[in-house]
Order: C-alpha cells, then sequence, then structure tokens
C-alpha cells in the first residue's frame, strides 16, 4: 500500500524522476477495452502531458490483496473542472510485480460523460473556426498539446462570459 500511495503523492507532486521509482520498466493502463502499454519514456511523454493540467488525486479507500492494490481515487484537474464540473472518482485495481506498479486497471468511473461529451463537443470546433492555429489539440497528448488544450478552455470560457 505504501507503494502505491507513494505513486499518488508524486503524481500530486508533479515529480517524475521520483514517481518513475515506483513503475517498473513498463506500465500498462487499462480503461474499458482501451489497454495503453507505456515504457518508461512514454509513460514519462504521458506524465508530462497530464502534468500541465495540475492534476489533484485523492486516495479515498484503499485494500490489499496479494499482489494488488484496490483503491478509490478521486482526480480533479483544470481540465476534468471545466469538462466534468467536479472531480472523477474512480475504481482502481494496481498490480505490482516485484515491489514496482506494473498495471493500472480502470474497473469503475464516476463522471458525468453526457456533460464532459456536450462542453467538448461545443468547444472543438468554436476552437477549429476561430483559432485554428490551436485545431487538433484535443488529440495532441503532447506537453505542447495540453498547453494549448489549456489555451483552449481559456479562450473557449472567456467568449461563453
Amino acid at each position: 500500500m505504501q507503494l502505491v500511495e507513494g505513486f499518488y503523492n508524486q503524481l500530486n507532486h508533479s515529480n517524475y524522476s521520483e514517481l518513475s521509482e515506483f513503475i517498473g520498466d513498463s506500465i500498462k493502463m487499462i480503461e474499458g477495452d482501451y489497454t495503453m502499454n507505456y515504457s518508461k519514456n512514454d509513460y514519462y511523454k504521458f506524465f508530462q502531458w497530464d502534468s500541465v493540467f495540475t492534476p489533484k488525486y485523492e486516495i479515498l479507500a484503499i485494500k490489499e490483496t496479494d499482489n494488488k492494490v484496490e483503491i478509490k481515487v478521486s482526480k480533479i484537474c483544470s481540465r476534468i473542472k471545466f469538462l466534468n464540473q467536479k472531480p472523477i472518482i474512480s475504481k482502481e485495481v494496481i498490480e505490482i510485480k516485484n515491489q514496482k506498479i506494473y498495471k493500472i486497471r480502470n474497473v469503475e468511473m464516476d463522471s458525468d460523460f453526457k456533460l464532459w461529451n456536450t462542453k467538448k463537443n461545443e468547444m472543438v470546433p468554436w476552437i477549429k473556426k476561430n483559432h485554428p492555429q490551436l485545431d487538433g489539440f484535443i488529440n495532441d497528448q503532447t506537453k505542447t498539446g495540453a498547453e494549448n488544450y489549456l489555451k483552449a478552455i481559456a479562450l473557449y470560457k472567456e467568449y461563453k462570459n
């Protein structure tokens, strides 16, 4: 459990050098039918993208069984706040091998996907039309893509106000 708590603590501090000590040579992230296999280098790129939104995680419940840790975790960041208007609560199963996290499987997520999709589907075409230099931000999971995502959110919020 300390391994999982340490991992989320480093996510909260956006400290990749410390965070990387909690994962093996690779990490698998599973959400529904979608599986992402990351090498440490690939995970660093995802981490950079995610960190731009300044996420804050809070472990709400944690239980250890064998080499698995089941957690309930809350995540809020500027992107989630805009699209979902409240934290996303997830139930995850984290698998550990050789004292390293190697798999995180999201088994349940509490989010308002209708609101999320409505806001996204309003913002994306508006940005494409009014700020074409930012077009494509929604699918660009690089640090620059995340920075453009934040710019798009700011411009769209300004337009809506």
